[in-house]
């Protein structure tokens, strides 16, 4: 396994971590896997590292290759930041598409997995997203 990390906008602090694994050799005919992006949940003012990195690893034990994306988050409690979070999203979605050879991602296989505020981003992917997976698992979601 090998462990990359992409500083998106040192300003904001938003990152995109990614944990691939090999395909081929040993693994026989896989040459692509399907993957996640997690989305760590903190009310939008924080991404909680153990909703990050603990959790891609274990998707990462089951075949995907993971990713964890620390999104735009508040700075001071009235900040407004949305539509910023989505927009991270979408543009960590696209550099996985422009890697998805090298990093052996199927692009047809494609969820998140979020966590409170990292839920309702996850929701949104699915929904207002301009780049939707195909699938989302909502973990205690910040939604009603």
């Amino acid at each position: 396994m090998k462990a990359i990390e992409i500083i998106m906008h040192e300003d904001r602090n938003v990152r995109l971590t990614g944990y691939l694994q090999e395909v081929g050799g040993e693994f026989g005919p896989v040459e692509k896997r399907p993957a996640i992006i997690v989305l760590p949940g903190g009310g939008y003012g924080m991404c909680s590292d153990r909703e990050a990195d603990p959790v891609a690893l274990q998707f990462a034990q089951f075949g995907y290759q993971t990713f964890v994306l620390r999104y735009t988050v508040r700075t001071t409690e009235k900040e407004l930041i949305w539509p910023r979070p989505i927009e991270d999203y979408d543009e960590a979605y696209e550099l996985i598409r422009s890697h998805a050879d090298e990093w052996h991602v199927d692009m047809d296989r494609i969820a998140t997995c979020g966590f409170s505020a990292g839920g309702h981003l996850a929701a949104c992917t699915v929904t207002v997203a301009e780049n939707r997976p195909q699938a989302a698992i909502l973990v205690y979601p910040a939604i009603k």
